[in-house]
């Protein structure tokens, strides 16, 4: 029964040794496996029958197989920070690690972590949150996003984020993750205008004037010969609901007057500069064509 309500537990996933803990002798686990009622995934590592072959199997026989923590991509989805399991599972080990292949597709890398970075999630060990939101945040597509959203719901605080980027600092892969939190960590709307400004003076774009009262609202960006008017949005965990809403507002009150209203954030000004570029540029020649 202790056998039953494990598999039930971990999602029909089990080693040779969890199984012995249980009190299974070397006999009852090698006829389990022979007999078809547990398949081999990897050296002692079995799937019983009854259970599909889950994202979160798949996670548990790649963990087990290679004896190390869950982290980057695969961590980030077992602590529920993205809906899809990315293939392959993401893996580090010690550098002394010898783990087994498995059936499960597994990129292995060979490092390890300190105390602080380390969790259990459902039983599985993985990079703790913070960490895990650092380094998700530099890998994914979607990273800077996810990384807003876990502040915003304060799944984690900055202090946790920046003690996290401290204790790895000197880790590959990093580089992203400290320039999103050095931006995180900036309130300043100031900061975001003056990147705004160095942006236009380098793609020689003129014709603009900065903070100006339209309708009663100040807009951080206006090009009057056509109309066009520019607000830049930074982080979301920043600013209260309310703001949001003033923020729509604004750009239905700038519409209504014949205004094209135009948004552009912090992470499309530091990644993809050159689509904020070609949109401006679409609306100046359909301001002009217009006239």
């Amino acid at each position: 029964m202790a056998v039953a309500e494990f598999l039930a537990d971990r999602d029909g996933v089990i080693s040779t040794n969890q199984a012995r803990e249980l009190g299974m002798s070397a006999d009852e686990v090698y006829w389990k496996a022979t007999s078809g009622l547990w398949s081999k995934e990897a050296k002692s590592v079995y799937l019983s029958a009854e259970h599909r072959l889950t994202d979160m199997a798949r996670l548990r026989i790649a963990s087990l197989a290679r004896g190390g923590v869950v982290d980057r991509e695969s961590a980030v989805w077992l602590h529920g920070l993205i809906d899809d399991l990315p293939s392959p599972v993401t893996v580090s080990v010690p550098r002394s690690a010898h783990g087994a292949t498995c059936s499960v597709p597994v990129n292995v890398r060979r490092r390890t972590f300190a105390t602080e970075d380390l969790a259990v999630v459902d039983g599985i060990e993985t990079t703790a949150l913070p960490l895990t939101i650092l380094i998700g945040g530099g890998l994914l597509r979607d990273g800077i996003d996810m990384v807003d959203r876990a502040l915003l719901h304060k799944r984690v605080t900055l202090a946790q984020l920046r003690a996290a980027a401290d204790r790895n600092a000197g880790t590959n892969g990093m580089g992203k993750a400290r320039v999103l939190l050095a931006s995180a960590e900036d309130e300043s709307e100031s900061e975001l205008e003056r990147m705004f400004v160095r942006f236009l003076r380098r793609r020689k774009i003129g014709g603009w004037l900065q903070q100006q009262w339209i309708g009663g609202r100040r807009i951080d960006f206006v090009w009057p010969d056509e109309n066009i008017a520019v607000q830049l949005h930074g982080w979301a965990f920043h600013h209260a609901h309310n703001q949001w809403e003033r923020d729509q507002q604004t750009t239905n009150m700038l519409s209504g007057i014949g205004w094209l209203p135009l948004i552009f954030t912090w992470k499309r000004l530091k990644f993809t500069p050159d689509d904020v570029e070609a949109e401006l540029a679409g609306a100046f020649e359909v301001r002009r064509a217009a006239a």
